[in-house]
């Protein structure tokens, strides 16, 4: 994503038509980040759209020693949080479910079988059948980077918490991937 820095000042001053050329150039990263944090389309795009009027709000605080693409990230990834938050006693209550077996093939996506590998899909869609906690702390972890005391204070639970939803997340990926493989096999048989 390159953005130039005339479209950034024109965005300081609050023209609309900017800011729409913004939007079209931020949104797939922006999209990108909030698919790993919604359960659909819907709520990401939702997502997307509350993270870029912050953009728009924040726009003349940002310095250009910090790559454009990050600090936009930056942003999506802390109202992603910021949401999390305010749903936390209902994500909370959600992530007691059952995580039975039935569960689990109730929340894989279709496997295409004429496929022998996972594709990216597929594995966002098994993320996605995390725990909603879990999801959010592996998501944060493992493919934003931050670190468990970073985590911890984000989403205000202790560093040992967030390692084990980490620890939890890998498991359970582990078992729906070998799941999936074993399906296909077994079709292909």
């Amino acid at each position: 994503m390159h953005v130039e820095k005339s479209l950034i000042e024109r965005c300081i001053k609050e023209e609309r038509k900017a800011q729409f050329e913004l939007y079209k150039a931020c949104y797939g990263l922006m999209m990108q980040v909030c698919l790993r944090y919604q359960k659909n389309k819907e709520d990401a795009q939702a997502l997307t759209n509350e993270a870029f009027l912050k953009v728009c709000d924040k726009i003349g605080t940002y310095r250009e020693e910090v790559p454009f693409e990050n600090w936009v990230r930056r942003i999506t990834i802390n109202t992603s949080i910021d949401q999390f938050r305010k749903n936390k006693n209902k994500e909370a209550h959600s992530d007691t479910q059952d995580t039975s077996e039935s569960y689990w093939e109730s929340k894989m996506t279709d496997v295409n079988l004429a496929e022998e590998e996972m594709n990216a899909e597929s594995l966002r869609a098994l993320i996605k059948a995390l725990p909603p906690i879990s999801q959010q702390v592996f998501n944060l972890c493992v493919l934003d980077g931050y670190d468990y005391e970073e985590v911890s204070k984000m989403l205000e639970m202790t560093e040992s918490t967030c390692r084990w939803h980490v620890h939890f997340a890998r498991k359970k990926l582990q078992e729906m991937i070998k799941k999936t493989f074993q399906t296909i096999q077994t079709v292909e048989l």
